[in-house]
C-alpha cells in the first residue's frame, strides 16, 4: 500500500478512538473531532475506502476494516512513544508533549521516525535502568546548569 498521508493516518486514528468511545462513528463525529466540514471528512473518507482501511455501512456509519485497525493501533502507538519521549525525557508538559509528537511523527522521514521510535524503546527497556547522562539532563533542564560528571571535564551552557 502507498504511504498515507498525515491527513489521512490523522483520520484512521479518530476513527479508532471514536469507535472505542461510542462504538458507531458517523461523519459529523468525525468532521466535529477533526474540525472540518462534513463535506471534506466524505472526500477523505473516499480515499481510505478505496485502500481497504475504511468500510461505509448502512446509515452512513464508519468504521475501520481489520488492517484499518491494525494500522491505526500502530500509528496511535507510535504516537504515543513520542509523546513518552517528549513528555518525560525531555520534560515538555503535556500538551506541549502531545503537540509535538503529532507533528514530529507526520514530517520526518520514516527512517528517521523509526530510528527515534527505536531509540525510545531502548531507553524505556534498558536492562541498566535510566542512563546516567539522562539524569545530567534533567538536570541541566530544571537547572540551566550542567551537573559535575567525572568523565566530562569541561562545563557548558545552554
Amino acid at each position: 500500500m502507498e504511504r498515507l498521508t498525515a491527513r489521512s493516518e490523522d483520520y484512521l486514528k479518530t476513527i479508532y478512538k471514536l469507535e472505542k468511545e461510542n462504538k458507531v462513528v458517523r461523519v459529523k463525529d468525525l468532521a466535529q473531532a477533526l474540525g472540518v466540514k462534513s463535506p471534506t471528512v466524505v472526500g477523505s473518507l473516499s480515499a481510505l475506502k478505496e485502500a481497504g482501511l475504511v468500510i461505509q455501512g448502512s446509515y452512513g456509519y464508519v468504521s475501520l476494516s481489520d488492517e484499518g485497525k491494525t494500522l491505526a493501533e500502530v500509528l496511535i502507538n507510535r504516537e504515543k512513544i513520542l509523546m513518552d519521549f517528549f513528555e518525560k525525557i525531555l520534560n515538555l508538559d503535556i500538551d506541549e508533549a502531545k503537540t509535538n509528537a503529532c507533528r514530529v511523527e507526520h514530517y520526518i522521514t520514516p527512517a528517521c521516525r523509526e530510528r527515534l521510535v527505536s531509540f525510545i524503546k531502548f531507553l524505556a527497556h534498558c536492562q541498566y535502568g535510566v542512563p546516567r547522562w539522562l539524569e545530567h539532563f534533567k538536570e541541566f533542564i530544571e537547572t540551566g546548569e550542567k551537573p559535575v560528571c567525572d568523565n566530562c571535564p569541561q562545563r557548558f551552557q545552554r
